[in-house]
């Protein structure tokens, strides 16, 4: 394929919106030298900072617009008006839908089985199949326009009600969001794949491996095929990537760490040179960014795993707080710094001993104001009838302190100054940042309301410290049944130090906040931290004087 193919229709597409006339425009093989390994290592290790930024805002005839855009090229040409319009409905969420949260048909089976053939078509194209435009797309996101040759007459047939086309300006193109094609696709299969037999089954589950909308697969109810089960982020862009054309493999070291926003690094270059096997340089860049691994996986079941089945068995489960945004918050939780020895890793975090369990009394009014109220999209902010039930918590906790001088004063005061700070930002017209510790706090504060209003238990931690009685600074939603008599529970709690939050270089941009907060078992024999699974809780740990450095040993499958 002549090389000024893509060229002129890049240009095109320039020439035919306005936005982007006066726009540069980067091309990798052209803007990356080739030829030279370490800048090229250097580089390849930064696209992930290239595509997050390709669109900004801007003021356009004098209104703020968004501007700038990654642009893919395919080569599968739309011929008919048929293909147009089913691919506009696709589009549109006309054949799918989705109804209580679970995508749903709207069309008979026998209409609906002949959108797989277009939805394969366009995937046909060499495009879904590489894996360094998987991380270019993935990365540019909402930024990310698709090209598809179309040279039919589409004048007044696919406008909105402003009369914008549909399609785009592109003259012999039509643009395409992929995160669009990819939210319908993923939608549509998951509708049809309960009606159709195994051949069909079978079809959908191959779209699922080139075009899944993880968020899709991820709050659906019914698995569609192994590759429609996702239980987190990080083990599916590693399984992806994994499963599509690589010239060079180690590559798959820098995509991965690009798309999953990892600040550690391997060097390919070093790892060729040593001919290391790739499975273990996965593996081992998988741990040293934080990711929580299992410690209850059987080793024979891990052994006759590759290396992706692994990653996605080995992770811990995570339980987001709500139910908005949940795989961008599973994907913050991991460990943040982790030094690997020989004994296992080396995390910093706060140890807490979970002593009290308690149960906080609400009024029935307070419960349906609650239920009324509740807004799972509101995620940054707390309305007046979860202040009500923290407030409730609050004087629960001071009541504690009052009656049985249990130590419940200083939780009582936190929460309070917690409500009283949070009260202050929002009269003054502001609201914690998106995936800031400041937002996750009140995500988790939200989590131990609807706890509270639906009565559940809370368990309370107090900082662990041998021999040393500790106020209460803790407030952790258990699983049931979530502690055994005569057997101490704990709680390991990490997250970003002071020192991290400053750091407003490229590794800030790389990442949101990282939290975690396990029941773990601990030994205090030789102070090992062995995860056992994820708690959703506000906590008041000091975090400069509260952490300190905890071994939490290798897993028994990869020792």
């Amino acid at each position: 394929m002549p090389p000024d193919v893509v060229l002129d229709r890049i240009l095109n597409f320039k020439a035919c919106n306005q936005d982007y006339l006066h726009t540069p425009f980067w091309i990798d093989k052209v803007c990356i030298n080739q030829d030279a390994s370490e800048e090229k290592e250097t580089a390849v290790h930064s696209m992930d900072l290239v595509y997050q930024y390709s669109g900004r805002k801007a003021i356009l005839d004098g209104q703020e617009r968004w501007v700038g855009c990654s642009l893919g090229i395919l080569f599968v040409e739309i011929k008919t008006v048929v293909e147009l319009t089913m691919l506009r409905s696709l589009l549109d969420s006309k054949f799918a839908q989705n109804i209580d949260t679970e995508p749903r048909l709207l069309v008979p089976v026998e209409e609906a089985v002949s959108v797989l053939d277009l939805i394969e078509k366009i995937l046909s194209d060499n495009w879904w199949h590489r894996a360094w435009i998987f991380q270019e797309e993935f990365l540019a996101s909402t930024n990310m326009i698709l090209l598809l040759p179309c040279t039919l007459d589409r004048t007044g047939l696919f406008e909105n009600e402003n009369g914008v086309e549909l399609f785009g300006k592109t003259a012999g193109e039509i643009e395409v969001r992929p995160l669009n094609f990819r939210t319908e696709a993923t939608n549509f299969c998951l509708a049809l794949y309960r009606h159709v037999d195994k051949a069909a089954q079978n079809r959908c589950s191959e779209i699922f491996k080139h075009a899944r909308r993880y968020t899709s697969l991820y709050r659906s109810k019914y698995a569609a095929g192994p590759s429609s089960v996702i239980k987190a982020m990080s083990p599916a862009i590693f399984e992806d990537i994994g499963t599509r054309g690589i010239t060079v493999p180690s590559d798959i070291l820098a995509i991965t760490a690009n798309c999953c926003r990892y600040i550690t690094r391997l060097n390919s270059l070093v790892l060729n040179d040593i001919n290391e096997s790739l499975s273990i340089a996965i593996l081992t860049l998988f741990v040293m960014n934080g990711e929580i691994l299992r410690h209850d996986v059987q080793r024979e079941a891990i052994l006759k795993q590759t290396v992706f089945e692994c990653l996605r068995t080995a992770k811990l489960r995570v339980h987001p707080p709500l139910p908005a945004g949940e795989l961008i918050f599973i994907k913050m939780c991991r460990f943040p710094a982790v030094t690997i020895s020989a004994s296992g890793l080396m995390v910093r975090g706060v140890l807490s001993r979970l002593d009290k369990r308690i149960k906080v009394k609400v009024s029935a009014s307070d419960q349906d104001l609650y239920r009324s109220a509740n807004d799972a999209s509101q995620t940054n902010t707390l309305n007046e009838a979860e202040k009500h039930l923290l407030k409730a918590l609050a004087k629960h906790l001071h009541d504690l302190q009052r009656s049985h001088g249990q130590g419940g004063d200083a939780l009582h005061t936190k929460v309070t100054e917690f409500l009283k700070d949070h009260e202050a930002e929002k009269t003054a017209g502001r609201t914690p940042q998106y995936w800031s510790l400041h937002h996750v706090q009140v995500m988790m504060a939200k989590a131990v309301c609807r706890a509270v209003a639906e009565g559940r238990e809370l368990w309370l931690s107090r900082l662990y410290v041998p021999r040393k009685w500790t106020p209460w600074l803790g407030i952790f939603i258990p699983d049931d049944p979530f502690d055994v008599p005569g057997v101490a529970s704990f709680a390991f709690t990490a997250r970003e130090t002071n020192h991290e939050l400053k750091d407003r270089g490229a590794k800030l941009a790389r990442k949101n906040a990282w939290v975690n907060s396990l029941e773990v078992r601990f030994d205090p024999t030789t102070e090992q931290v062995t995860p056992k699974s994820w708690m959703n809780g506000l906590h008041f740990f000091n975090n400069k004087e509260h952490p300190r450095d905890w071994v939490i040993p290798w897993p028994q499958w990869m020792q």
